[in-house]
C-alpha cells in the first residue's frame, strides 16, 4: 500500500480540500476517495505522497 494525495472540491465551497489515504495505486486511491464523497463533489487527482 502507498500514501496518495486526493484533492477534491466540494461546490458550492470556494477552494480545494486534500486527504491523503492508502492505496495500492493511483486509480484505487481515486475509486476510495469518490465512494465516500457526495455526488456534487469533483475530484481533481491523485499523486504519490512524499515522505
Amino acid at each position: 500500500m502507498y500514501l496518495f494525495v486526493v484533492t477534491y472540491e466540494i461546490p458550492p465551497m470556494i477552494g480545494e480540500l486534500n486527504v491523503d489515504i492508502n492505496a495500492k495505486d493511483e486509480h484505487e486511491a481515486l475509486y476510495l476517495v469518490r465512494n465516500f464523497l457526495p455526488r456534487a463533489a469533483v475530484v481533481h487527482g491523485a499523486q504519490p505522497k512524499k515522505v
